[in-house]
């Protein structure tokens, strides 16, 4: 299908957020968009599934109101938040099934009182455990914690004197839902930024959003509905085998048989997806190399169906000491009785089938919630390669949106970001490679 090169052309490889972030904003510009994913639907990591005829998504994804850019993106379309998000100042609850709880709530008042008045009246720490937290906040929100070279999050906390109860029960499970990554291997400095841009810039930056509708509905929908609007062309089902590159400029790509032409290209896919396609160039040798050193983690999604007389008192909480770490909600989406189980990282589960895994969940919500009724069904959703592995070093390894190839740019959550493997990186990444394409 050889088409001609205008002058503002741009074929974007991806249909994930990161690539339909960029392709949304070029084609605001002007551009002539031509959108390539290779899956049969939009969305990539964060999409939208069924199970038992409703819409949910392939895995349970939670918001912060630090996600500045997410809501940008989505104000430019004309999706109203209020409509399609559920957001909540933060109130954590940790527990142990039948034992000691704590609880994190962070009232309405100006950053850093907030955290201060939050850690003060903390429930289930010690004092002791609330003045070393105190400690590391007032660090946090003076900029003070750093250390030249990138450490372990667990060897940052021994470092700042946090105690076993405020490892335990608040930055572990925190570090493992933000990075998926376990704190004996993640990043300090990635840690260090989100609790920083969570807990001292705005107070409502911590707030905690659950969307109230299917993934797809946010962003995937309306995006290709404006790129299609404007002129713009998205083709589902085709995958990407080539870059055509034409004396260190790129000149399109190819889909089997299928020739498309472009002054840009921008591959918008996870790096083992990107890997492959740029390994043989020798400008790109560099990136390849680094991507080639990503690991990847999982996370792992139950959907578990009760009665809809099952109602949390809360819409999130996090299970200590449990395979199970984080319950959320769906009565948030209308959905009564159905409850997403989060289990971020690696760990003894993978090993297990979906029906032992299930049966290891539903056996864990038993003995935590007593009172609730059997579960009518369960849906299991395995993502092994649902994020980079955030570890110690990688910022040295993410590289920039711009390539040495003239017209060939990276977009994707494991560019330079402030950010872990987060839908906040991906679009602060499609954004950022649309304003280097349009500055070019």
């Amino acid at each position: 299908m050889p088409n001609d090169t205008p002058k503002k052309s741009v074929i974007v490889v991806g249909g994930g957020w990161a690539g339909l972030t960029c392709a949304t904003e070029l084609a605001r510009q002007g551009y002539e968009i031509t959108l390539l994913e290779s899956a049969r639907q939009l969305g990539g990591r964060a999409r939208r599934v069924a199970f038992d005829k409703q819409p949910v998504d392939n895995g349970q994804h939670i918001l912060i109101g630090a996600y500045r850019e997410t809501f940008s993106i989505l104000k430019k379309l004309n999706i109203s938040t209020t409509e399609t998000l559920d957001r909540r100042p933060l109130d954590l609850l940790f527990q142990y099934c039948g034992g000691k709880k704590f609880n994190l709530q962070l009232p309405a008042l100006l950053t850093p009182l907030n955290l201060f008045i939050g850690l003060l009246k903390a429930k289930g720490f010690s004092a002791k455990d609330k003045w070393r937290a105190l400690i590391f906040g007032s660090k946090l929100f003076s900029n003070s914690v750093f250390y030249e070279n990138d450490i372990s999050v667990s060897e940052l906390l021994k470092k700042e004197k946090q105690t076993e109860n405020n490892i335990k029960a608040l930055w572990e499970p925190i570090c493992l839902a933000s990075l998926n990554t376990p704190i004996d291997e993640a990043s300090a400095r990635v840690f260090v930024r989100v609790l920083h841009d969570t807990f001292c810039r705005s107070h409502k930056d911590a707030d905690i959003i659950i969307p109230k509708v299917d993934l797809g509905s946010i962003l995937p929908d309306p995006a290709s509905e404006f790129i299609e609007k404007h002129s713009g062309i998205i083709h589902l089902s085709k995958r990407v085998t080539e870059i055509n590159i034409n004396q260190r400029h790129v000149t399109g790509v190819r889909c089997d048989k299928d020739v498309y032409k472009a002054g840009h290209v921008v591959l918008a896919l996870p790096p083992h997806a990107c890997l492959p396609l740029i390994k043989d160039h020798p400008a790109l040798h560099d990136i390849a190399y680094n991507l080639n050193s990503f690991s990847y983690n999982p996370i792992v999604t139950a959907y578990v169906k009760y009665p809809a007389s099952v109602r949390p008192n809360l819409p999130i909480q996090a299970l200590l000491g449990t395979t199970s770490q984080w319950i959320v909600s769906r009565d948030v989406a209308g959905q009564a009785g159905l409850i997403a189980v989060v289990i971020s990282g690696p760990g003894p589960h993978m090993q297990l089938d979906n029906e032992q895994l299930a049966s290891t969940i539903q056996s864990e919500l038993a003995n935590c919630f007593p009172h609730w009724p059997q579960a009518d069904d369960i849906k299991i959703i395995r993502e092994k390669r649902a994020t980079y592995s955030c570890r110690v070093g990688i910022d040295l390894l993410r590289p920039n949106n711009k390539t040495r190839i003239n017209g060939l740019w990276l977009a994707g959550d494991y560019t330079k970001s402030f950010y872990p493997a987060t839908i906040e990186s991906a679009v602060l990444s499609g954004k950022h490679t649309a304003e280097l394409i349009n500055q070019h």
